[in-house]
């Protein structure tokens, strides 16, 4: 009896066993992973999976986040987007609306992830909104070195507040473009280049070498024709037609801010032979630039060297708007920013030694009188020099000792008023008597100072908006009298040199202006370029 039963146990053991490994081979086969979890793995293996060149910039933000908030999902669920991730899926999609790269955020790896891995596509995503979130903020490029970079030491906001509320609300949009910049400037460039993005192809389409018209005119012509169908100004069938070339040809010169007439001189050929790609790139930098500046105070001057514009703005309203001229490729005009403080008009010009030891020599080496002719004294030690008594051949730009100064008159090279804004470059605007040039449309040919188009009726503003004691006939009765006089306003105000190479109209019309310095490629080589534009990359009309 003791026996059986002894036997009857092992037998219920050996069954039970049995019985216990089957249950334990099928809970393996039905078992999930809950998708937290799943959030967690990647998390903890995200190092490994993004390397080299596809690493994530916000990784160390990303893990933190999630380990603080127990792996909580916010941008997906177990098995598609969330409202809000949809809405941040689209935003990465679109960057190109914001003049950012939908692979700065590495959205083909998020497009693929979708249907198979979703716990990998609420990582990637949620790094996506840190950098996007950043990047239409302050920036995407760092201005120390002009390389792309995360600039997470200049947020100006909570990214912890954000996200709760993008939690709470299930919707991000709104929150995340809060933060752009609220310029008139920045938020009409962003229209405009959504239209322009809605009629053009950026795609990295074909360039085309395109000759000024007096280089071979038959070339010229043949070549700005297919730039104009490939640039979607034009159609095969409209390019037979003379009359519709031009206003094709007119209408990409009015893109390009230059004068519409249908001629393709060196400005309008460069213009041609860069395609909608650089043209994007541009926009994009010029919304950068936006980006990294404060904002304007009450009264300000505005100059943008490339636009060959100054405007002077009080309280958000442009009083007055000037055609400006400023420096040659070879003396170009820097950026910075300075204090306007006085006028003076009837100015004497008090000759740069770069100048006066070059280009003046040279003169009066060719020609004695021609210091007489345009009003130049010299002194040597603070005391007035007759030019007739110098051996000028054997004076040179290395031991050339004088102090140069133009007197006051209409010959004088400041014209008869100047406005003065003390900085470390000496650059100050002013008048000129060459007031032909600004007839041109890219008018770059001074020493590094900018003339000004109408200057009285600027100072005018100026004076009056100062509530000066100098009104605007007291300022005419002493241009005429050839009276020096020096204004001092009783409130300065700020002066902003800049360059900014896209712009908009006030029809929000996009223009694309020269890039005369060539600055922008030195700011888009290391940074927004490394990203290529893939074909059909933004859809027209979409």
């Amino acid at each position: 009896m003791k026996i059986k039963t002894q036997l009857g146990i092992l037998i219920l053991l050996i069954f039970v066993t049995i019985c216990s490994c089957k249950v334990n081979s099928n809970d393996e086969n039905v078992v999930t992973i809950s998708y937290i979890e799943k959030i967690q793995n990647v998390i903890d293996t995200i190092s490994v999976i993004s390397t080299g060149n596809d690493s994530l910039l916000a990784l160390n933000e990303v893990k933190a986040y999630y380990k603080s908030n127990d792996f909580e999902p916010i941008w997906t669920d177990q098995t598609a987007l969330s409202t809000a991730g949809q809405e941040l899926f689209d935003l990465l999609k679109n960057a190109y609306a914001y003049g950012l790269m939908p692979e700065m955020y590495q959205f083909n790896r998020i497009n693929a992830s979708i249907d198979s891995t979703t716990e990998l596509t609420e990582v990637l995503l949620m790094n996506g909104y840190y950098l996007f979130s950043t990047h239409v903020s302050v920036g995407c490029i760092d201005t120390s070195d002009f390389h792309y970079k995360w600039k997470k030491d200049l947020i100006p906001f909570n990214f912890d507040e954000d996200l709760a509320k993008i939690k709470e609300e299930n919707s991000c949009k709104s929150i995340i473009l809060s933060h752009q910049p609220q310029f008139w400037e920045y938020q009409h460039l962003l229209i405009g280049l959504n239209d322009f993005l809605t009629k053009y192809d950026i795609s990295d389409t074909l360039k085309f070498d395109v000759p000024n018209f007096k280089t071979d005119s038959l070339l010229s012509r043949e070549l700005a024709k297919k730039a104009l169908i490939e640039y979607d100004f034009l159609d095969t069938t409209a390019s037979k037609v003379d009359s519709l070339v031009d206003i094709a040809l007119k209408e990409f010169q009015k893109l390009s801010g230059l004068v519409d007439d249908a001629i393709i001189g060196t400005w309008t050929s460069n213009a041609l032979s860069r395609n909608h790609a650089d043209r994007f790139f541009q926009a994009a930098l010029s919304l950068e630039k936006w980006r990294w500046r404060s904002p304007f105070p009450s009264r300000y001057m505005w100059i943008n060297i490339p636009e060959f514009n100054l405007y002077f703005v009080d309280s958000t309203i442009v009083k007055r708007k000037h055609k400006v001229i400023v420096g040659a490729n070879k003396t170009q005009t820097p950026e910075f920013q300075a204090t306007m403080r006085r006028l003076v008009a009837n100015p004497y010009w008090h000759v740069p030694y770069s100048i006066s030891s070059t280009e003046i020599l040279a003169n009066l080496k060719k020609d004695t009188s021609y210091s007489r002719r345009r009003g130049y004294k010299f002194f040597r030690d603070d005391k007035e020099v007759d030019p007739l008594t110098v051996d000028w051949s054997v004076v040179n730009n290395t031991n050339f000792r004088y102090r140069v100064r133009q007197d006051a008159g209409h010959s004088n090279s400041l014209g008869l008023i100047k406005f003065l804004f003390p900085n470390d470059q000496s650059i100050f605007v002013h008048d000129t008597p060459g007031r032909y040039l600004f007839a041109n449309d890219v008018r770059a040919y001074s020493h590094g100072c900018i003339r000004v188009e109408h200057p009285f009726d600027l100072a005018k503003e100026i004076l009056a908006l100062d509530k000066h004691i100098i009104v605007a006939d007291t300022l005419d009765s002493l241009i005429q009298r050839g009276t020096q006089r020096v204004a001092e306003l009783n409130e300065p105000f700020e002066v902003f040199i800049e360059y900014f190479t896209t712009t908009v109209d006030s029809s929000d019309q996009i223009i694309f202006h020269s890039d005369i310095y060539g600055r922008d490629e030195s700011y888009l080589k290391n940074s927004l370029r490394q990203f290529q534009i893939p074909s059909n990359s933004w859809q027209k009309h979409q």
